[in-house]
């Protein structure tokens, strides 16, 4: 366990980091994530390198990470890692980059299939066999990859064969393939192996199938030796990240951040020593790291209990450099006891047991090296023994839910009657007889004068059938004109009707026909505006507002944007040093509220393009910000695990928000400002009471990476992850249904940076950006676009904004010159 006494020769080495500095490191960590007691983990791992699984005790190395997530996330298909042996090559693969796309520091990386293998002495064969079980980890069936064990991976198009069957048809999908100790081909691989393999490695790095990223890392000290392979030189070095040894400050972080987030402590002027004894050996990382696990592991406490590592213990077990200071003179006999008592309460019995065994030890006379090389060897058994049966036990510990007379008397009554009526009718008949007669007389007198009025009467009829017989012609004739009228009336009719149609169809074909040769007109203009954006893009600026105003369609409005992003590129442009990853408009639209990589959010006056406020104190990315719909507060997260609530007026932190144990994605405000929800990495979404800083409810778990939550209706929010968007409630944690997000702006990126944004039934194509890019915010009238390029923009929806926006930049118009050659307008000009 001693590292043993330094045989360099004794010497004063300089001071590169002062405790000072060790100190304000510690506090500025502590003032993000509050100090918690020691879990039981050692923080270091020794001479091996880091693995995946040691990835949250990885530091010093995240400038290179970031380097290489950049060059990632900017399209590149291959990468090289180059630094001098044992700087940490392997250790920023496998705990650095590989953690980072498994948990998505890319958008959709976390379903990234990644492969790390190292040449050894058969390159060709490991690669083969390396791909081979991945398709079979990634479900290929097994006679996929039998036929690539079989065959071998060989040549370019045997690789484009492998990446397309292992992704399918998933566009958004990648294949991270690295070859770690390249430098292998060169001390174990025999010539043949090693020239196929370079030769195959060369020309996937110049022409790579589209989806896959190929990272090699190498020894710098090989680098000579790859010059004999110029077509292999030229490609790494132009696609090489360098991995330098670690500067002072990079080592102090690898020293003290492990340590905190186990909840041990550490001695500032510890920080300090160990960083200026190892600055400068060529091993000095797996050295420090050796000393680091012998140091922890050498005073065993148990879990929950307080761990300190203090420079007494580290002089005590053998520094890597004595310095002046270190031995101290011995006392007499008088003076031990007490110097002991004091010093045990000053340092504690752990410390001050330690430090008496040394000055007992000098005060014997220096027994011989090799009976206090046996003792310490025996205790550092004893206290292995002691941390092996301590995890032990943490371990045990740790590992244990639908239902026919009456009408005959009748008859003969009536009859009886008649007959008595017939009796009297006799008698009255004489009677009657008689008066005939004398009236008979009368009836022949009056006869005759009947007759003769008769013969009268018969003239006077004969001459009214004549007369009726006139007024019926004459009314049936009245009668036939009036029908004649009406059907006239009726063909009149029908004849304005159908000429009304026909009018009215004419006035359609008419207006259709000037539309379709506007449209055409606009079409044309649009095609002009384009042939001259490389030479004037100002002048095919003018062109498009001209195709524009002549018909509204599809090419006018792309070579309007187009001209506009072209033109002035600057225009509704928010910059920033590092990649844009979320922005937000604020309710009133004056405002914009960024977040970027650089670790800062920013607050942007839009009308002056300035920035108001930056909020810095993350000591990660900053990976979302949202403005609360209720006073003058704002929300970020970070890559740091953490997220803030920042006051908006003053830039100062008003909350800081611990509990994820990995990146946080996304934080939103409830609609009353009074809760946060927050979703990262870790697979997890916490809700936050603001006015305590507690967490308001249990973690949700969910089965993947939370890219994105929302509060929606009244106690229920909505997740985003990979494995789709669901509704939660937020008291109970379970699932609400699936989450429909029809309503919210769908867009397609572009290769050359543009967004295909849909709008209703048609696309809208935004232009400016140069990287990958996403739509962060969309109103109505306006979309807020982030890209790894650097900058957020701003587009205007409405065509006749866009006009009057690009109108007021170019302060002029098309002279007649430009409208006769562009127009083929046909005017005199003035002589110019």
């Amino acid at each position: 366990m001693s590292q043993g006494k330094s045989s360099r020769p004794a010497e004063t080495p300089p001071v590169v980091y002062t405790a000072e500095q060790a100190a304000s490191l510690i506090t500025r960590y502590q003032s993000v994530r509050k100090p918690h007691p020691f879990d039981g983990r050692c923080p270091y791992v020794g001479a091996a390198p880091f693995r995946e699984s040691d990835a949250r005790l990885y530091f010093g190395h995240e400038n290179q990470l970031e380097a290489l997530l950049d060059h990632i996330e900017h399209d590149a298909k291959f990468i090289c890692i180059s630094g001098p042996a044992k700087s940490g090559k392997t250790s920023l693969i496998q705990a650095g980059l590989t953690f980072a796309l498994r948990n998505g520091a890319i958008m959709d990386s976390d379903a990234w299939p990644i492969q790390t293998l190292t040449p050894g002495d058969a390159p060709l064969r490991r690669l083969t066999e390396a791909c081979a079980g991945l398709g079979e980890r990634a479900g290929l069936h097994k006679s996929i990859a039998d036929a690539i064990r079989q065959h071998g991976l060989t040549s370019p198009g045997d690789m484009r064969d492998f990446v397309d069957a292992l992704l399918g048809a998933d566009a958004r999908r990648r294949l991270v393939l690295v070859i770690d100790q390249f430098e292998d081909v060169f001390t174990a691989a025999d010539d043949a192996e090693r020239r196929a393999f370079i030769g195959l490695v060369a020309q996937l790095a110049k022409n790579p199938p589209a989806r896959l990223i190929l990272i090699l890392a190498m020894r710098s000290e090989f680098l000579d030796q790859l010059a004999r392979y110029p077509e292999l030189h030229k490609q790494f070095t132009s696609h090489m990240i360098e991995l330098p040894l670690m500067e002072p400050k990079e080592l102090a972080r690898a020293i003290v951040l492990p340590a905190l987030e186990t909840g041990a402590t550490i001695e500032p002027a510890l920080v300090a020593r160990l960083v200026n004894d190892v600055y400068g050996e060529p091993d000095m990382l797996p050295k420090l790291q050796t000393i680091l696990r012998n140091l922890f592991m050498a005073i065993p406490v148990k879990r929950g209990a307080e761990k300190t590592l203090l420079l007494a213990d580290y002089i005590d077990f053998g520094p890597l450099r004595e310095r002046e200071g270190d031995r101290l003179p011995a006392p007499t006999d008088e003076q031990a006891p007490a110097i002991q008592r004091p010093l045990r309460e000053a340092l504690g019995e752990q410390r001050a047991v330690s430090h008496f065994a040394r000055q007992e030890a000098r005060l014997r006379l220096m027994k011989t090296v090799t009976a206090i090389a046996a003792a310490l060897g025996a205790l550092a058994i004893a206290f292995g023994a002691f941390g092996l049966a301590q995890r032990a036990q943490f371990s045990q510990q740790a590992d244990a839910a639908a239902t026919a007379e009456a009408i005959a008397q009748a008859d003969a009554t009536r009859a009886i009657q008649t007959a008595s009526a017939a009796g009297f009718a006799q008698s009255t008949a004489e009677a009657q007889a008689t008066r005939a007669e004398q009236e008979r007389q009368i009836a022949v007198a009056t006869r005759t004068a009947a007759e003769a009025a008769a013969t009268q009467s018969a003239t006077e009829r004969r001459l009214a059938l004549d007369e009726r017989a006139t007024a019926i012609a004459i009314a049936t004739s009245v009668v036939n004109r009036e029908r004649n009228a009406v059907m006239l009336e009726a063909t009149i009719s029908a004849v304005a009707t159908q000429s009304s149609i026909q009018a009215r169809d004419a006035l359609a074909a008419k207006a259709t026909a000037e539309a379709n040769l506007s449209a055409t007109r606009s079409r044309e203009l649009a095609a002009v505006a384009l042939n001259q954006l490389a030479d004037d893009p100002q002048l095919a600026l003018l062109i498009a507002i001209e195709a524009e105003q002549a018909a509204h369609t599809a090419q006018s409005e792309d070579a309007l944007r187009l001209a506009m992003a072209r033109a002035f590129r600057d225009d509704g442009v928010f910059r920033h040093p590092a990649a844009v990853t979320d922005a937000q408009l604020s309710a009133d639209g004056k405002y914009l509220l960024t977040a970027s990589r650089d670790g800062v959010a920013r607050l942007w006056d839009i009308a002056s393009g300035e920035v108001i406020t930056a909020f810095r104190g993350h000591l990660g990315q900053v990976t979302s910000a949202a403005f609360s719909p209720v006073g003058r507060q704002i929300a970020t997260s970070s890559t740091d695990r953490t997220a803030r609530v920042w006051n908006l007026d003053t830039g100062r932190t008003i909350t800081v928000l611990v509990g994820h144990t990995g990146v946080v994605n996304d934080a939103a405000f409830s609609p009353d400002g009074k809760l946060l929800a927050t979703g990262g990495a870790d697979r997890t979404v916490r809700v936050w009471d603001l006015a305590s800083g507690a967490p308001f409810t249990n973690p949700i778990q969910l089965g993947a990476v939370v890219s994105q939550v929302v509060f929606l209706e009244d106690g229920v929010i909505g997740v985003l992850t990979a494995n789709g968007a669901e509704r939660f409630d937020l008291r109970t944690g379970l699932s609400a249904g699936a989450w429909s997000r029809d309503g919210l702006p769908q867009f397609t990126r572009l290769p050359d940076g543009a967004l295909a944004v849909q709008r209703g039934s048609t696309t809208v194509t935004l232009y400016g950006h140069t990287a990958p890019a996403a739509v962060a915010d969309a109103r109505a009238d306006r979309i807020v676009t982030v890209s790894a390029d650097g900058t957020a923009r701003m587009h205007l929806l409405r065509m006749d904004a866009l006009i009057e926006r690009a109108r007021s930049l170019l302060g002029r118009e098309l002279t007649c010159e430009e409208r006769v050659r562009f127009l083929n307008e046909v005017r005199r000009c003035p002589a110019s």
